[in-house]
């Protein structure tokens, strides 16, 4: 369908005076509740990524939206980004950038229609290997994260005496007693106390964060999109935006009855969470989905607004920052909220796009690529890249951090896209970005380079590794200190070994070929790499995943000590780190896969492998995991406790011994 045919549609669907009124009085005849389709997908991990709003088409039934609403105002608000920050007090800038946002910008490339989008040490002998997350009472329980110290948000939680977990619209509670596991508690996240805000329909749970006695619950509240109503007698559909995410407090100090403290929101879509110390950071993902409603004289039609026991606001002006060419009518909302006390303490917002967010200890950056030909000779580069245009550029923002404080301290642009967060790291006053560039040779031709830039705080580049390897793609990074390893990826699976303790002059240790690739790279004890991935033929032909144990010993000669084919094709480890579960302490190494039987019925299990010197990889179990008509999400998470092992999927938890795999205990969720 072309856009003028849809145009004609979309003029002869709009509804007269008299098919609204009759609406709206079928609106006020009954209560506000959440339609059955927002509950239909449950465990949802996140909002794409990709996505800035989310949004879904349902029908509008009476039931939808309370009689006490206004439909000329708009979801909630959003904000402007990075570069200038915005005069203090005065929104005409913001306002500016936002109609300039969508001017230049198709709606299609902002929106995301459809139900499945609700839910996006060589010359340092200084190897830095991640420190276990084993505790000294005996278990790995914490979520596998990027940067030691610093706590990412996940469908599942434990303290060592409680497992949280994620299920639908609830929190189930679950104490962790091996064979007396059983379900203590639940939240009703949509309860009154802390129920979405009038004329929204809440999500489902998307991350928890735990710290101490405070468990935080994460939700997207989603908005009816009524200023440009289709027409319709009887039924009709419309937009919901993801208008406002809410960081939820309870006091769980007592896990059998855990009690509500505060809720605190902000506009837009979850995108991620971090937690270091008593700090939690939480990012948005937030677009102006309705430009007819944007009123140059009410800041909260274009800006982000926070919200809190006291009210709504919008972002400061002067919390604003705006790039010279932002990526849309979209904004990154970044927040610091002091979990010791419940407060929020402070809020910035970075007009555009943002696909990955890392943090480190003092900085948290940005990073979101545009496709545009862009000349190589405008990049920082070392070497001669090969290319005359690059297909790809990612804008960078640094954000300084520091005690809850969020300021917005440089900008910058690099040629190519990263592949994840892995590929962002913070060592020693430098980011270091891994990155597939694709463009045109001077000879005309088409290429594929990895490449590794090494900038100051200033996000001017100071070194750089223009070429690693000829046409072919990132798969997976990780940093250690002064050390990279890079896996890439067309036939052959190259892992580079980086040396990057001199930032002005980063070097090729070693490259090691072996078929197939890793998309997940995990520091598994000193000399010892663990890489899961992709198993495949000498001709790059998929044969199923593998798992990798490298030896890194001597970074000048990487080699693979073992390897085991794993006989699955789908893993959500494959893609998120979080879903791998490492104990190096026991040797343990798990993940959910997906499989099918023969009458096509989907299924999880949970494959766990055991991993030692000199027996290499052994399967220790297949086991199953609980799902239900309404839970069959191929996802589930594993942790230790003391000598037990906790398998927990959206429909329950599963308790076996950790010796012998023996099943001691079995616990389903009832759905709410």
């Amino acid at each position: 369908m072309n856009d003028d045919i849809f145009s004609e549609i979309a003029g002869q669907l709009r509804p007269d005076p008299q098919v609204r009124a009759r609406l709206l009085e079928a609106l006020d005849a009954e209560p506000a509740a959440p339609p059955p389709a927002l509950r239909l997908r449950r465990w949802l991990p996140r909002v794409a990524a990709a996505a800035a709003v989310a949004m879904v088409g349902l029908a509008i039934l009476p039931t939808l939206i309370p009689g006490d609403r206004d439909l000329t105002d708009p979801p909630v608000p959003l904000a402007p980004g990075s570069g200038a920050a915005v005069d203090p007090g005065d929104y005409a800038q913001a306002y500016a950038a936002v109609q300039k946002a969508f001017a230049a910008t198709p709606q299609r490339e902002y929106e995301v229609w459809g139900e499945a989008a609700v839910a996006a040490d060589g010359r340092s002998a200084d190897l830095q290997f991640a420190q276990s997350t084993a505790t000294e009472d005996g278990g790995t329980w914490t979520t596998n994260t990027q940067v030691v110290g610093i706590d990412e948000g996940d469908i599942v939680k434990s303290d060592g005496r409680t497992i949280f977990t994620a299920s639908g619209n609830d929190v189930v509670l679950v104490s962790a007693e091996g064979a007396d596991t059983t379900e203590v508690a639940r939240i009703d996240t949509t309860a009154q106390e802390t129920g979405p805000t009038a004329g929204t329909v809440q999500g489902p749970v998307i991350d928890l964060m735990l710290h101490g006695d405070s468990l935080v619950v994460l939700v997207t509240e989603y908005t009816p999109r009524l200023s440009g109503l289709p027409a319709s007698e009887s039924m009709t559909y419309v937009p919901y935006d993801a208008s406002r995410t809410r960081a939820l407090l309870y006091d769980v100090s007592d896990p059998t009855s855990p009690r509500f403290v505060t809720g605190l929101g902000q506009s837009g879509a979850y995108a991620t969470s971090r937690l270091a110390g008593d700090l939690l950071y939480l990012v948005t993902d937030y677009a102006v989905g309705d430009r007819d409603a944007v009123d140059p004289d009410d800041p909260a039609t274009f800006v982000p607004s926070v919200a809190d026991a006291m009210g709504v606001a919008p972002v400061a002006a002067a919390d604003l920052s705006i790039p010279a060419s932002p990526t849309g009518p979209m904004f990154q909302v970044i927040s610091s909220i002091d979990l010791s006390s419940g407060q929020r303490i402070d809020t910035a917002s970075v007009m555009g796009r943002a696909d990955i967010t890392y943090m480190g200890d003092d900085n948290l950056f940005l990073a979101s690529t545009t496709y545009q030909s862009t000349a190589a000779s405008e990049f920082t580069l070392d070497q001669d890249s090969g290319l005359r245009d690059v297909a790809q550029k990612t804008d960078v923002v640094r954000i300084e951090l520091a005690d809850g404080g969020i300021t917005v301290a440089a900008s910058a642009s690099i040629p190519g896209m990263p592949l994840n967060q892995f590929a962002l790291d913070h060592f020693d006053g430098h980011l270091r970005v891994a990155v597939t560039m694709d463009g045109t040779t001077a000879a005309g031709g088409w290429a594929t380079y990895p490449t590794v830039f090494v900038l100051d705080d200033a996000l001017g580049v100071v070194g750089s590794l223009p070429q690693l390897a000829v046409n072919e793609q990132i798969q997976s990074v990780r940093f250690q200190g002064p050390l990279a390893y890079v896996v890439s990826y067309r036939q052959i699976d190259p892992l580079f070994a980086l040396d990057l303790s001199i930032p002005a002059d980063p070097k090729v240790m070693s490259a090691l070929k072996i078929p197939g690739f890793s998309t997940y790279l995990h520091p598994w004890a000193e000399g010892r790499l663990l890489g899961l991935g992709v198993d495949a033929s000498e001709d790059g032909q998929i044969l199923g995943m593998k798992l990798s144990m490298f030896d890194t010993a001597d970074p000048f000669d990487v080699t693979e000590a073992t390897t085991i084919k794993v006989p699955f094709h789908d893993a959500e480890a494959l893609r998120n780190h979080k879903a791998v579960f490492v104990d190096p302490d026991r040797g343990l190494i798990g993940f959910a896969v997906a499989t099918h039987d023969n009458a096509g019925k989907a299924n999880t299990d949970y494959l766990l492998y055991g991993y030692d010197e000199t027996m290499g990889f052994t399967l220790l179990g297949e086991l199953p995991v609980q799902q239900s008509p309404t839970n069959q999400a191929a996802t589930a998470r594993a942790m230790t406790i003391d000598a037990d092992l906790y398998v927990v999927a959206p429909a329950g938890v599963d308790v076996y011994t950790t010796d012998s795999l023996t099943q001691i205990a079995s616990h389903q969720f009832i759905d709410g």
